[in-house]
């Protein structure tokens, strides 16, 4: 593992199956005594994620207007969101998590729900997929060892999901064209490339991703400028290397305000480690 302050984090290549349905897994270790100038706000990418707290007290979470209660040892689902996810736990004490980050164009082949009903949202697996079924693998992952066994344990649930779902390769190749672009595709640019309606599109997505397309294009067109701007910060808005994405500066502080909370130039002066850390 890495280490960031008195954060560990550990990084587990998804199994070879699974390769093109997840984007990454993190693992996040802490002894306690994290900063209190740590915000702790991760920026929505339009990925569904897979959360496990295995060691540590109640974590919580707040999306919009809404907080979220994550006991330890319990697996939840975080739905897409169009808004920042704010993190929270006890930072005196150790706390260990797990996050699956899922692909947002394969997501639904691993969730058998409209992924809308997940939106801006984190929930127990056991919702998705029956008490019993979870008890029995939360059970499985909770005796695990360690946290790659734990995860390897979630893969193989996964990889068994695959085989009861269908590929919607339409819905798969708008998706993959929105990102491939950068998020700078138009709407009807995009119903032309698949030979479908926009509102055809609206619903696809809707039910596959969880926003539409054009929410969907904002967020992948926010984070191109969003990981660029890691990199360096402060020249990163002087030199105006949005220009290319956006229409004006105007434009792109509502966009960045929207997706963070924040003003560009308000959130430069943060101290956010922990919720940058993935995008590096």
């Amino acid at each position: 593992m890495g280490l960031l302050g008195n954060l560990a984090i550990g990084r587990i290549l998804p199994r070879l199956i699974l390769k093109e349905y997840i984007r990454d897994i993190w693992v996040f270790e802490s002894e306690g005594g994290l900063t209190e100038d740590e915000m702790q706000i991760v920026a929505p990418n339009g990925s569904v994620k897979l959360l496990l707290y295995y060691k540590g007290q109640l974590a919580t979470a707040r999306i919009g207007e809404h907080a979220f209660w994550m006991p330890k040892h319990r697996l939840f689902v975080e739905g897409v969101s169009d808004c920042p996810m704010i993190a929270g736990f006890d930072r005196d004490k150790p706390f260990g998590c797990i996050s699956i980050e899922l692909h947002p164009a394969a997501a639904y082949r691993l969730l058998s729900v409209p992924q809308h009903e997940l939106r801006n949202a984190i929930v127990p697996i056991g919702e998705l997929i029956g008490a019993p079924a979870a008890r029995i693998l939360e059970e499985r992952i909770y005796l695990a060892s360690n946290p790659a066994q734990k995860a390897a344990l979630i893969q193989e649930y996964l990889t068994g999901l695959l085989a009861r779902t269908e590929r919607d390769a339409t819905f798969e190749h708008g998706a993959t064209t929105i990102m491939n672009s950068r998020g700078l595709v138009s709407m009807a640019a995009l119903s032309r490339e698949t030979g479908l309606s926009e509102r055809w599109l609206r619903a696809k997505f809707a039910e596959r991703l969880g926003i539409s397309p054009k929410t969907f294009a904002s967020i992948v067109r926010f984070q191109s400028c969003y990981q660029a701007m890691l990199r360096d910060k402060r020249g990163y808005l002087q030199e105006g290397h949005f220009n290319d994405r956006y229409y004006d500066q105007a434009h792109f502080i509502k966009e960045f305000k929207r997706f963070m909370g924040h003003s560009p130039a308000r959130y430069t002066a943060l101290q956010n480690e922990v919720g940058e850390i993935i995008y590096k």
